[in-house]
């Protein structure tokens, strides 16, 4: 069985740099810094939770965090707080069990973004602890029901749109339930959670309301589906805009974070994080001139393109199709208002 150790950085205590709101100045790099976490011997397996800040753990998703899963906060603070609940009930509850504390602690959960897996287990853990939850308030809408869901992605009436259903309903089937939205986040305003504080940061792209989070300053940030994945950016639905997303990308670039938290990685990045980032954001590019070429081929409609398929490595489900399309879509709406491309009836033309 293959094993592998997670390589640790052994120092001593560290000083970070200080904010005024943090109470915590000295920390161990060792034991908190994300740079250097707690070594885990791995054969198949992974921990399912990593504390990364004092009293702040990084819930990981099964299957390295990929669809449906993703991974999420608990902050144990003042506040039993989950910022997203994306991961496995599994590895919540593992996670709230091993500080010693019940699911029926948790007192709000605040979500990022409307997608289905993020909002995840929130409705069932709401049934149970009475829980809060609070999102954006362009989110609200597309976080309480499953219609919502939909409009937001607009994919209803879509060819592929009852495999779309059949395939939540199998993989997912918790997220079909109604959920109770019961506050707002503003952009920019501190959350205070006891000694830890978390700052939403509206970064919109992937969709018009995601969020990621500054946690105890913006030097380590949730970057949420700013996701740093080998897929790179993602923005299958109406409410996705991709002037926006490489804006939000560049935003966080400017922030010079020392650390990023992605929803789709097991492990936290510090290592070439400035570097990362940018290549992230010339998928972009590397995504146009992969159309440009294919049209110019005779690929010259959404659906040829599609079939390619040009965005996705490969297309596992019909359903997917759906989100190849729209990104497309995207792409092409993007180069006309840059005057690279139009849409001549169904015949894309390169101009």
């Amino acid at each position: 069985m293959r094993k592998q150790v997670l390589r640790t950085q052994i120092s001593t205590e560290t000083t970070l740099p200080i904010h005024s709101h943090c109470k915590k100045e000295v920390i161990s790099r060792q034991s908190y810094h994300t740079a250097s976490l707690h070594a885990i011997e791995m054969s198949d397996a992974y921990s399912p939770h990593i504390e990364i800040q004092p009293d702040v753990h990084l819930i990981r998703g099964m299957n390295n965090a990929r669809f449906p899963e993703a991974n999420c906060l608990l902050i144990n603070d003042k506040q039993l707080t989950l910022l997203d609940a994306g991961a496995s009930i599994e590895n919540i509850t593992a996670t709230v069990r091993h500080i010693g504390r019940k699911i029926t602690d948790i007192t709000q959960i605040i979500l990022t973004h409307f997608h289905v897996d993020h909002k995840g287990h929130a409705a069932e853990i709401q049934r149970i602890s009475d829980c809060d939850i609070i999102c954006h308030p362009l989110a609200q809408k597309g976080i309480e029901t499953l219609d919502g869901t939909v409009e937001f992605y607009g994919i209803k009436g879509h060819r592929y749109y009852e495999r779309w259903r059949e395939m939540i309903a199998m993989r997912m089937p918790y997220v079909i339930a109604d959920y109770r939205v019961t506050g707002h986040f503003k952009d920019g305003e501190t959350i205070t959670i006891g000694d830890t504080q978390l700052i939403p940061l509206h970064s919109p792209g992937h969709t018009e309301d995601h969020t990621i989070f500054g946690i105890n300053g913006k030097e380590i940030l949730m970057l949420v589906d700013i996701d740093l994945t080998r897929f790179g950016p993602w923005y299958g639905n109406l409410v996705s805009e991709l002037s926006k997303f490489r804006e939000s990308i560049s935003k966080v670039i400017e922030l010079e974070p020392s650390v990023g938290i992605s929803s789709h990685l097991i492990d936290p990045v510090s290592e070439n994080l400035d570097t990362r980032l940018k290549e992230y954001l010339k998928v972009f590019d590397t995504r146009e001139q992969r159309i440009i070429k294919l049209v110019k081929e005779g690929k010259n409609t959404i659906e040829l393109l599609s079939k390619v398929p040009t965005i996705y490595p490969r297309i596992p489900y019909d359903a997917y199709l759906i989100f190849e399309e729209y990104m497309l879509i995207k792409h092409i709406e993007d180069m006309a208002k840059r005057g690279i491309a139009e849409f001549d009836g169904e015949r894309i033309k390169i101009v």
